[in-house]
């Protein structure tokens, strides 16, 4: 092992131990003897906290299977605004199991990858937030269930990838690099189809029968297709009792087919300049299934759609490893019969590498959701509160305090929750200021 690194483990070792002893519970432990033995392996998995296994996890990636399983944690307190104070902790453990089968086989074959989810934790977007999106993209309902089952076959020279199975279509579609840098869930899968399709629409932690085609023409350019069930529960669209429908399927193990068919298609083209790199993005996605009218819950229309452009560029490069990079999303839909939210922006800022440490960085981001003008025009008319523009501000610091452990402190702003929504007991939910500490532990 290079000094430099064995170093950088032994010094991170100690400040996980020493300063960071208030927030272990944000991590798995692990025995000392186990850390130390993960250090002492000269191997390509040392960004993980139990090594290469006493030599195990490298013979067994050459051979054909792998084995990853990261564990995310987070506090979060909103001591202003909401419907009232809160304090809560949020979990999941993701494994992810991948058999390559042309190292498995000898033939031209792909990789069958099966992956599941430990949720832990109590939501608290719905209430007492009464947000449009969850702050947090791993917020859900608390279930151990089935993630993705899927095989991964290449074609032509690797210029075309095909997947199928139960798929998480956020992976290839309306995503921005720079965006992940955030931890409100907007950021990663857009307010648009999170508040308009079923159940959320195909992401983490849901994913639904699909399939996705990737097509590159050349290095710049890519094309994504997929076409898939619309409804990972196959639960109906709307359900009082449990508004993300998760625990209509707590294990994650039913295929629906019959809602209606959800199909997406994206252009993609990177800017290849050495200085000044950048990937930009359009799409859009198209439903056959039944949905909701936004004045009368018993009025039911046929087919949906939406378009999105998104832009991710760098601005400034200041070394090989600090930069400025900026993201902006838009996404928007005509039909604002059927959709809860009929547009939505999100951009960012994030500087990679602050302070001279290469594996930091630090973001701000901004983001408005508008809600359709059709249910505000309902409202009215009911003698309600028409709902307005939801905002949400997020500044956010990735500390890479070791190869294998990631913490995150966050602090989000929301203004005009869910565009200024009443709780249930009819007083109007206040601007929300909201706290937040991550972890992220690779195994």
């Amino acid at each position: 092992m290079k000094a430099g690194l064995r170093r950088e483990m032994i010094f991170c070792n100690s400040i996980f131990w020493g300063r960071l002893s208030a927030f272990a519970a944000f991590a798995l432990s692990a025995s000392g003897l186990v850390i130390q033995a993960a250090y002492a392996e000269e191997n390509s998995f040392a960004d993980k906290l139990t090594g290469q296994w006493g030599g195990w996890r490298t013979t067994l990636f050459n051979q054909g299977l792998d084995l990853e399983i990261n564990d995310q944690n987070e506090f979060w307190g909103v001591p202003v605004g909401g419907s009232e104070p809160t304090q809560t902790y949020i979990g999941v453990t993701t494994a992810e199991l991948s058999f390559n089968l042309k190292k498995l086989t000898g033939l031209t074959l792909g990789t069958l990858t099966i992956s599941g989810v430990d949720i832990r934790g109590r939501p608290f977007s719905n209430k007492p937030l009464y947000v449009f999106n969850q702050v947090s993209g791993i917020e859900a309902d608390d279930n151990l269930r089935l993630y993705e089952v899927s095989y991964d076959q290449k074609f032509y020279h690797d210029r075309l990838d095909v997947r199928v199975g139960k798929l998480d279509l956020s992976r290839d579609f309306m995503g921005s690099e720079t965006a992940q840098n955030f931890l409100n869930a907007s950021f990663s899968w857009p307010m648009l189809p999170d508040n308009n399709l079923y159940d959320q629409g195909p992401a983490s932690p849901l994913a639904t029968p699909a399939i996705r085609v990737k097509y590159q023409p050349s290095t710049r350019w890519s094309v994504f297709a997929a076409v898939g069930d619309d409804n990972p529960i196959g639960a109906g669209f709307i359900n009082e009792g449990d508004p993300w429908n998760q625990n209509q399927d707590p294990s994650g193990t039913r295929f629906h087919f019959g809602t209606g068919t959800l199909m997406f298609l994206e252009a993609q083209y990177r800017r290849d300049d050495v200085a000044y790199p950048g990937t930009f993005k359009v799409g859009g996605f198209g439903d056959t299934g039944r949905f909701p009218d936004q004045a009368s819950l018993e009025m039911r229309h046929k087919g949906n759609w939406a378009l999105y452009g998104i832009a991710d560029q760098m601005l400034a490069k200041f070394s090989d490893t600090q930069n400025l990079t900026v993201f902006v999303r838009a996404t928007g839909t005509g039909l604002a019969d059927r959709n809860q939210i009929v547009y939505a922006v999100d951009a960012g800022i994030v500087l990679n590498a602050p302070f001279r440490r290469a594996n930091d960085s630090v973001g701000l981001g901004f983001g408005v959701g508008a809600p359709s003008g059709v249910l505000a025009r309902s409202e009215r008319r009911s003698h309600e509160i028409p709902q307005g523009n939801e905002y949400h501000l997020e500044l956010t610091y990735q500390w890479q305090a070791c190869p294998w452990l990631l913490i995150q402190p966050d602090i989000q702003g929301i203004l005009s929750p869910s565009g200024g929504v009443v709780d249930d007991d009819g007083r109007r939910v206040h601007d929300e200021a909201i706290f937040g500490m991550h972890s992220s532990v690779s195994f």
